[in-house]
């Protein structure tokens, strides 16, 4: 995965200048994030996962004469986390192991420009997708109990509404951007030992997205947060056994550095 993200921020470091033209922001990215998902139920914390994952992307924007903003995102991340959890029921007992993430994210949104001297004022609202797989690795419980992993296939569709802001901070150009998301759709995808795939539709909550960057020259650096919140999915029948996706969540923290062209 590392290698894949590398090749990916490469690619978009050549590819970019060629397609900046017509184009008010090209800024491809990468950097590293702090990432946890969490899973409850009845008020127990069932399992968490935390760890590092990295990203590489790119943004892409312009504002047309009348100061209708189109930004977009595309982005691609992985990386390997901890897990302390437990074992299904009815009999839980803690396991430790390790989950790798994979996956990629777009955006797209549409805003209105706002210019009040040098600082800048920019209402948006969009769309966004983000999917990935999470690989629980095999492992063993603390009774010795041998435990095997799966894969999950997560898929969810998002609204988003917020605003940017940028000024002039001396040499340096300051900016922020703020937001709520709403997931309106939302799939896990589980490969259950003989009796296929099952699909889990937990149901999306509120959560939020925010940054706070800085701009010299053409380089840019922001402090990123962003934020998932789903509620428990309805039970579903797998080999006679009841199962659901309790609620969960994830957050992420992290430093994302670019160079705009």
């Amino acid at each position: 995965m590392m290698k894949f993200l590398a090749v990916a921020a490469l690619f978009l470091c050549c590819a970019a200048p060629a397609a900046a033209a017509g184009l008010d922001e090209l800024t491809p990215y990468f950097g590293p994030r702090y990432f946890s998902w969490k899973e409850r139920s009845g008020g127990k914390t069932l399992l968490k996962e935390h760890g590092p994952l990295f990203c590489a992307g790119v943004r892409l924007g312009s504002v047309t004469s009348s100061s209708v903003a189109v930004r977009a995102r595309a982005e691609v991340f992985g990386g390997e986390v901890s897990y302390e959890g437990q074992t299904q029921a009815p009999e839980s007992v803690p396991v430790d192991t390790h989950v790798s993430y994979y996956g990629a994210k777009g955006e797209l949104d549409l805003g209105y420009r706002l210019d009040t001297g040098p600082a800048r004022l920019e209402p948006f609202a969009g769309v966004g997708y983000q999917g990935w797989f999470r690989d629980l690795q095999d492992s063993t419980a603390s009774d010795g109990t041998s435990v095997y992993g799966y894969t999950e296939g997560w898929q969810v569709g998002y609204a988003r509404i917020g605003a940017r802001a940028d000024a002039p901070l001396g040499r340096v150009r300051g900016s922020a951007e703020a937001g709520a998301k709403y997931p309106f759709y939302v799939g896990n995808t589980i490969d259950f030992s003989g009796s296929g795939k099952t699909t889990f539709h937990p149901k999306g909550r509120m959560s939020g997205f925010a940054e706070l960057g800085a701009g010299y020259g053409n380089f840019r650096a922001a402090l990123v947060f962003d934020a998932l919140r789903f509620a428990r999915s309805d039970l579903k029948p797998v080999n006679g056994t009841y199962y659901f996706q309790p609620d969960s969540s994830s957050d992420s923290f992290g430093l994302r550095l670019g160079w705009n062209f």
